[in-house]
């Protein structure tokens, strides 16, 4: 089954709806940018653009669909119905 792009990060990375992550509770679409507008540690040290939902989000991205998919198979990121 294959990835589908463009999703929310909570989606990805299988947030607890219980989680008050202010990317979720605003349902920010594109996280990095909330992270950088917001001065975050993530987007400080380069890590959201090295992020899994960056990488899926992104139309520039170096990575094809099936290696998304094999890498968020091997980091349990990835669910059946994507």
């Amino acid at each position: 089954m294959a990835i589908t792009r463009k999703q929310n990060c909570w989606d990805i990375m299988h947030c607890d709806e219980e989680d008050m992550c202010p990317v979720r509770v605003k349902k920010v679409k594109r996280c990095w940018e909330w992270m950088e507008k917001h001065r975050q540690f993530q987007c400080r040290y380069g890590l959201c653009y090295e992020c899994i939902v960056y990488l899926c989000n992104n139309e520039n991205s170096v990575l094809t669909d099936r290696e998304l998919e094999d890498v968020m198979r091997n980091t349990d990121l990835f669910q059946q119905g994507f």
